[in-house]
């Protein structure tokens, strides 16, 4: 009863005011959800996600600083600008940023501490577990698994600079745009539709219906115009380091084997969920939607490009 009275209310002046402004303090919700953590709240968000040892958080070592030094210089950025980039240790073995070369705020780039692993041998297996489980190391998943957490500088130094370059691109910015977007076109159509059918006369279920079809519909076009930019953006980021330099061809082609090594390793590591997670290749699964370009397709450009130069 209560939600046939609100769903009633809704429809009265009053409600569609209400509605109007609803939309509007989304959106804006939105907006500070992308924007926050990327610039005002940038410190705190690397707090979330950093290495911590001891309750302390890990830092960055001279060696992999002057690493993260030689990626600038590679990609002749200003001098005043390279304050603005930010290494720091993250939790996981995947490189991760924030932050935008737009802002004053600048970029932090997390940098996954096998970056720090010079031999398989030398890493500390007792506190990787997978599922809380320890892992039998005997197995040749669990050796390749070692293996593909290894990578050398050139790998690494690809690594930094992708994430570099995909801060300084705007695509940042553009998913803000969208999800905002997004958001006031699904309520901008369904207020065209009921204002122009009437269906505000019409039973509840009939606008229930109304709103879930447009729903759907936003969101559809929000996973295609994200994903497709995504595809964009990190294909003309390969394109642009491989023209940059030879170190970042060799580095990326590492670093894609290395990806895929681990995937397969953790595809079998991880029973039903590795399936789910991995196919057999190494790329990431995906059900409906292509987030990004498949591994294996990447790996392949810059051993195109090796063999072309």
């Amino acid at each position: 009863m209560a939600f046939k009275r609100i769903s009633n209310w809704m429809i009265t002046d009053t409600g569609r005011a209400f509605s109007y402004y609803l939309a509007g303090g989304i959106s804006a919700a939105t907006i500070l959800a992308h924007y926050l953590p990327n610039t005002l709240f940038l410190d705190k968000y690397q707090e979330v996600i950093q290495l911590y040892k001891n309750g302390f958080s890990v830092p960055v070592s001279r060696e992999l600083e002057n690493r993260f030094q030689k990626v600038l210089e590679l990609l002749e950025i200003d001098p005043i600008e390279k304050q603005l980039y930010k290494p720091f240790h993250v939790y996981g073995f995947d490189v991760l940023s924030a932050g935008s070369s737009y802002s004053k705020f600048g970029s932090i780039i997390g940098l996954p501490i096998n970056f720090t692993y010079s031999n398989p041998n030398t890493i500390d297996k007792s506190k990787m577990k997978i599922n809380d489980e320890s892992i039998v190391w005997d197995s040749e998943a669990a050796q390749n698994l070692l293996n593909s957490l290894v990578i050398s500088e050139n790998g690494q130094l690809y690594a930094i600079a992708r994430e570099i370059k995909y801060r300084q691109s705007p695509k940042p910015i553009l998913d803000t745009f969208l999800s905002v977007n997004t958001v006031l076109m699904v309520y901008g159509i369904s207020k065209q539709i009921n204002e122009k059918f009437n269906f505000y006369a019409k039973p509840l279920g009939l606008r229930l219906a109304l709103y879930s079809i447009v729903g759907v519909f936003g969101f559809g076009f929000y996973a295609m115009a994200t994903d497709v930019s995504q595809v964009y953006y990190e294909g003309q980021i390969d394109k642009e380091l491989k023209e940059k330099s030879e170190l970042f061809i060799d580095g990326g082609k590492e670093y894609y084997s290395k990806l895929l090594e681990r995937n397969k390793a953790l595809r079998y590591l991880l029973g039903k969920e590795g399936e789910r997670l991995y196919s057999v290749l190494g790329n990431d699964n995906y059900l409906l939607r292509q987030k990004h370009i498949p591994l294996v397709q990447r790996k392949t450009h810059f051993e195109e490009y090796t063999a072309t130069v």
